[in-house]
């Protein structure tokens, strides 16, 4: 590299760092008063809340990463503006692009480390803040409901859905049996108000059974032990269902894999999947945007200047990035369009920027 490209960098990464702290430490403190009234309420050990939001860093570094590459290119450019050190560049036959190439290359090497951060730091201390705020600051285990609302499992029979699981008193309330046949089609629903573990079985309440024929025709009649076999045990029925941001890449697809063998819709996961792989690469994205931004902005300009530019540019990438994001869960754009668009518009308005500069 040469010396004007260590120059460069040097003033990049300095200014990357100082952003990135300031934007972890900014979101630590919004996180912490948006949530130590809820935490107060259940008595935490403050040993319990500062484990919490130290699990809690790499997610937020993963999330600021882009804003804080924006804001570094921003400032670092922004100062040699102001100092007229672009000016004299320019005087020597430097163009703009030899400029931002250092710049493009570290923060594609920044990306490639924070690709590696998402896959293998983020997922397990995701999951860990998430067990630290639900039993051990909630103790939601002793109060009863653990990732309670709706289970759905896949059994021999057909499909099984659970109301939600008393995990102190191991009890499992409205258990609902979908059994199909070969081609699909319902043929028994079996319904249990209630099922509780009695050392190593379920032992099931009154029910009843709805058989379906063919023709429409339909049976009624009580339960008997042998309509219903419960397999799972309580530790089975407590884990909780982790977040896309709880898995890495392999295991989202994996997910996607085992969903689709179900004959169920992965959209939502194939969305997550691809959105982790972009992710990354928009730390890249936002410093093509920003280099040609500090570009066009005036020696006379301030900190305030930057500061507001690179506003406004994030809130206008975070918002298409929600609404495209939003939109492929919602079946609305393909995974692939809806997490990989916010990149492409942004490369393009960058690009065009870069060229006018």
């Amino acid at each position: 590299m040469s010396i004007l490209g260590r120059y460069l960098v040097g003033f990049y990464l300095r200014a990357f760092v100082l952003c990135l702290a300031g934007a972890v430490g900014l979101l630590l403190v919004v996180d912490f008063f948006q949530r130590i009234g809820d935490f107060a309420t259940y008595d935490a050990d403050a040993s319990l809340v500062a484990a919490y939001f130290a699990m809690r860093i790499p997610k937020m570094l993963a999330d600021v990463y882009p804003a804080a590459a924006l804001f570094a290119a921003l400032l670092s450019i922004g100062s040699l503006v102001r100092t007229s050190e672009v000016q004299a560049m320019h005087a020597c036959g430097i163009s703009v692009f030899q400029i931002a190439r250092p710049l493009v290359v570290t923060s594609v090497c920044i990306s490639v480390i924070a690709l590696l951060w998402n896959e293998t730091v983020v997922p397990p201390m995701a999951a860990r803040a998430r067990t630290v705020k639900n039993i051990g600051i909630k103790g939601l285990r002793e109060r009863g409901l653990l990732d309670a609302s709706s289970l759905w499992f896949q059994v021999p029979e057909g499909f099984l859905n659970i109301e939600y699981f008393d995990a102190a008193r191991e009890i499992l309330h409205g258990v609902t049996l979908h059994a199909i046949d070969p081609n699909f089609q319902l043929r028994r629903v079996v319904e249990v108000p209630q099922a509780t573990w009695q050392r190593d079985h379920w032992k099931l309440s009154q029910g009843t059974v709805r058989i379906f024929g063919d023709a429409g025709a339909f049976d009624f009649r009580p339960l008997v032990p042998a309509d219903l076999t419960l397999s799972g045990t309580p530790a089975e029925f407590s884990k909780r269902t982790p977040r896309a941001d709880e898995f890495n890449a392999r295991e989202l697809a994996e997910r996607i894999r085992v969903l689709k063998s179900k004959g169920l819709d992965p959209a939502e996961y194939q969305v997550d999947l691809q959105f982790k792989l972009a992710m990354p690469l928009s730390g890249v994205i936002t410093v093509l945007l920003g280099v040609p931004l500090a570009l066009r902005g005036s020696r006379r300009g301030g900190m305030a200047q930057y500061l507001g530019t690179g506003l406004t540019a994030c809130f206008a990438y975070w918002l298409t990035q929600a609404l495209t994001v939003s939109a492929g869960h919602a079946d609305a754009l393909p995974p692939l369009v809806a997490a990989w668009a916010a990149n492409v518009l942004f490369v393009l308005i960058g690009g065009l920027l870069a060229l006018r500069t």
